[in-house]
């Protein structure tokens, strides 16, 4: 059985990265995973038709380290 990483995706819906209007936590077996679910995620969520998701994964001492920017374009 594969280990998973936690991953966080801050939902940003205006030019400013740090007031997200979402925070969604998940986990995958790996980055590239990872991109795919934050992809699915970031279009389910009822917001503007322009929005962007930022990506990090918990490096397991507390700190989150950036990994994507992942855009839907309006």
């Amino acid at each position: 059985m594969g280990t998973t990483d936690e991953y966080r995706l801050d939902v940003v819906t205006d030019p400013e990265p740090d007031t997200p209007q979402a925070v969604i936590y998940f986990t995958a077996a790996d980055v590239e995973t990872a991109s795919w679910q934050a992809q699915r995620l970031l279009v389910a969520f009822d917001g503007p038709v322009d929005r962007y998701g930022e990506l990090y994964v918990h490096d397991g001492d507390g700190a989150a380290v950036y990994c994507d920017t992942i855009h839907l374009p309006a």
